[in-house]
């Protein structure tokens, strides 16, 4: 006799059917996302922060603040300056969030 697999969902699984639950996580991963990015990045160019700021013209604190994944206030020109002072390029996707006409 064949034993039906049962497939048990994970806390986050159950958590992210909630709509308002999986929007505040996206919103969070997102900023995380983008300073794990940004010190991944610095760390394959192997440079320090004091580098990376002199390069892009900011100071190291600045970058530090960039690489937290509890900053949200990104500016574009600078995350620009400091892709590029990391030797990498930015490409910034829009989409829509819902399947909604826009007028």
């Amino acid at each position: 006799m064949k034993k039906k697999s049962v497939k048990v969902k994970s806390w986050v699984e159950k958590k992210l059917e909630d709509k308002d639950f999986r929007k505040g996580f996206a919103t969070e991963y997102a900023k995380l996302s983008i300073g794990e990015q940004l010190a991944a990045l610095r760390a394959f160019a192997k440079l320090t922060q004091a580098q990376v700021a002199k390069k892009a013209g900011t100071t190291a604190s600045a970058i530090s603040r960039y690489e937290n994944a509890e900053y949200d206030r990104y500016e574009l020109q600078t995350l620009r300056k400091i892709v590029e002072a990391c030797g990498g390029k930015i490409d910034i996707v829009v989409t829509p969030s819902s399947k909604k006409k826009v007028a």
